[in-house]
């Protein structure tokens, strides 16, 4: 989950710039979803609904203190009982526990806070001692590396660092202006991205694994007299990067041009596996 991406900042969806090569190359081995909406333009609402599978009037997420009541089913606890070993690993205070998302989750942290890393903080001049996603890659990395082998897993990582504007050395490309600024931070988490990726070819786990990258909203940039996303729900909001890959399975280079949404999403990655989605 790469939080508040845009699909159109996307080379493979079309975008001028090279912002995005390792997920270029993710999705020429699986499937692209051109047209994906999400259903809110704000974290907590849209997350709900993705996990749940309903749209926000039905899931009841709606406001800053909303939570998923214990009796809604997550594709976590279908896939904990079906013997996967379930870890997710964020850092949005918008996904944290205490609003019930973490339900059927063996493992659900927030890595502590350290100084992100001389080249993010070069990049970055005046940034305080924030963590970044270099924490999660190294807390997924070292997941494959330790439990990987020992059964099936299911791994979620929620990456920040776009919603942030952080980026690194390497990917100071675009300038300086605060849209500039978002295409260097993708750039960034991109090659975040291909570094797991990497990771799953190292450890001989690619071929079998399934990968899906998805956003929960996006953001806007005076298109429509506003900048951000929470107030508003057009397309520069709601319009947001889907891809599957699973060589074990999937044909790849598939782009799906019909609408989508991430409503849709579980209900997809469950059959996928062979499992069926929640009831309702």
């Amino acid at each position: 989950m790469i939080d508040m991406l845009r699909a159109d900042r996307l080379s493979s969806w079309g975008y001028s710039r090279k912002t995005s090569p390792g997920l270029d190359e993710l999705a020429g081995t699986g499937i692209r979803f051109a047209r994906q909406l999400s259903q809110s333009s704000w974290t907590k609402a849209s997350m709900a609904s993705l996990w749940t599978s309903l749209y926000p009037a039905r899931t009841g997420i709606t406001r800053f203190d909303h939570v998923l009541p214990d009796q809604a089913v997550l594709p976590a606890e279908i896939l904990a009982q079906a013997g996967f070993q379930t870890v997710g690993i964020y850092r949005n205070g918008w996904v944290a526990p205490t609003f019930g998302v973490a339900q059927g989750f063996e493992v659900y942290k927030r890595p502590p806070a350290v100084p992100p890393p001389p080249s993010v903080k070069q990049a970055n001049p005046t940034l305080t001692d924030q963590s970044s996603d270099e924490g999660i890659l190294e807390a997924a990395q070292e997941f494959l590396r330790i439990d990987g082998r020992a059964k099936r897993w299911f791994l979620y990582v929620h990456l920040m660092d776009v919603h942030e504007y952080l980026y690194d050395q390497d990917s100071a490309l675009f300038g300086s202006a605060h849209p500039d600024i978002y295409d260097n931070a993708i750039h960034h988490v991109d090659s975040l991205i291909q570094d797991l990726v990497d990771s799953l070819d190292d450890a001989g786990f690619r071929d079998k694994t399934l990968i899906a990258v998805a956003s929960d909203h996006g953001e806007a940039f005076g298109e429509r007299g506003f900048d951000g996303h929470a107030r508003e729900v057009f397309r520069e909001t709601t319009e947001v990067p889907f891809l599957i890959s699973f060589p074990f399975r999937l044909e790849p280079g598939i782009t799906v041009n019909a609408l989508t949404r991430n409503v849709d999403i579980w209900p997809t990655l469950l059959d996928l596996v062979g499992l069926a989605p929640a009831e309702g």
